[in-house]
């Protein structure tokens, strides 16, 4: 989240998707881990727009989990323009 000097951790699905519309994350930090769970929440529920993200670092830890870090790509498209740059 954009703040001078300091990180802020944001675990809430709800609180993501409102700083995303808002435009006020500037890095993402994705932990997967190798574990098939059957069904979760989705984290980027009721987003309309997509955000291209650029990965610029990985983690990899000895348990095969892996954290992806992202930094928006200040390229944002609507759902339109979504669907013609998959053709």
């Amino acid at each position: 989240m954009l703040q001078s000097g300091k990180d802020i951790f944001v675990g809430s699905s709800g609180l993501i998707v409102a700083l995303t519309k808002l435009n006020l994350i500037n890095e993402y930090q994705l932990c997967i881990h190798p574990v098939i769970a059957g069904s979760s929440l989705p984290l980027f529920k009721n987003i309309n727009n997509r955000t291209i993200l650029k990965l610029i670092n990985t983690t990899t830890f000895s348990g095969g989990a892996v954290i992806l870090y992202y930094e928006p790509a200040n390229e944002k498209t609507t759902s339109r323009q979504q669907s013609d740059l998959c053709r």
